[in-house]
């Protein structure tokens, strides 16, 4: 794979994430969000904050028009309530997917009753009748997934129905539990990451509780970019 330092490299290597599917029998993954500079990605009380500045919001459009899916948890869902579609930049939108092993997805969810993609949720193999019901009605598609020791969703089985879905490429943006389980996966070819020139001390990107490494994971291919006030980071995980 090659260096990733913008977006139209990051295109570049999208437009292979099909010969990438075939080779890897998973979609390519890449992980973006904002952070304070101390880490932080929302408010001591889980709130939400602007963190992106007007320029990094705009590249962040950018590649989700870039990917074919955009994946967040249901905790990101009920605490921001977000659209996920491309509004700053051109291109479509990316299909969205909500991992959510109880179903607590709301049917009042802009993501549910917006028209143009109805998202996948993401949810454990027991039933949930009543409520995928529901979903269903208002637009939704439930997707029963199998889970892993610790009752979530399990990332490789998701990654197994997403092959058999033909999606090539996938965007993470969040939240902290989401983007960790992805590493402790091992699930992750490319990090974005915007630093916000702010400090926060509010709640960390990394859930250090469920962190699971043996080492220090260290980022290689590293390259820098600014946008504004903001810093962006562009690498590649170096799971060796």
């Amino acid at each position: 794979m090659d260096r990733i330092e913008s977006i139209e490299d990051l295109r570049t290597c999208l437009s292979n994430s099909k010969a990438f599917r075939a080779r890897q029998k998973r979609p390519f993954i890449t992980v973006s969000y904002a952070q304070s500079v101390d880490g932080s990605i929302a408010s001591k009380n889980r709130l939400p904050i602007q963190l992106s500045g007007p320029e990094s919001a705009v590249l962040t459009h950018q590649i989700r028009a870039a990917n074919d899916t955009i994946l967040i948890g249901v905790g990101t869902l009920l605490a921001d309530d977000p659209r996920l579609t491309v509004r700053l930049a051109e291109g479509r939108n990316p299909q969205p997917i909500v991992l959510d092993t109880h179903l607590r997805t709301p049917v009042s969810a802009r993501l549910v009753t917006q028209s143009d993609l109805s998202p996948w949720i993401i949810k454990s193999q027991d039933n949930h009748s009543d409520q995928m019901k529901a979903l269903k009605n208002a637009g939704a598609t439930p997707l029963p997934c199998a889970t892993s020791r610790d009752g979530k969703i399990d990332l490789h089985a998701l990654m197994a129905i997403l092959n058999e879905k033909q999606v090539n490429s996938i965007m993470v943006e969040g939240g902290a539990k989401v983007i960790t389980s992805f590493v402790n996966a091992e699930l992750i070819d490319q990090f974005i990451i915007t630093v916000s020139p702010r400090l926060v001390g509010g709640l960390p990107v990394i859930d250090s509780n469920g962190l699971d490494l043996n080492s220090n994971l260290k980022l290689g291919h590293v390259s820098y970019q600014r946008l504004g006030n903001d810093l962006i980071l562009w690498s590649r995980p170096d799971w060796n």
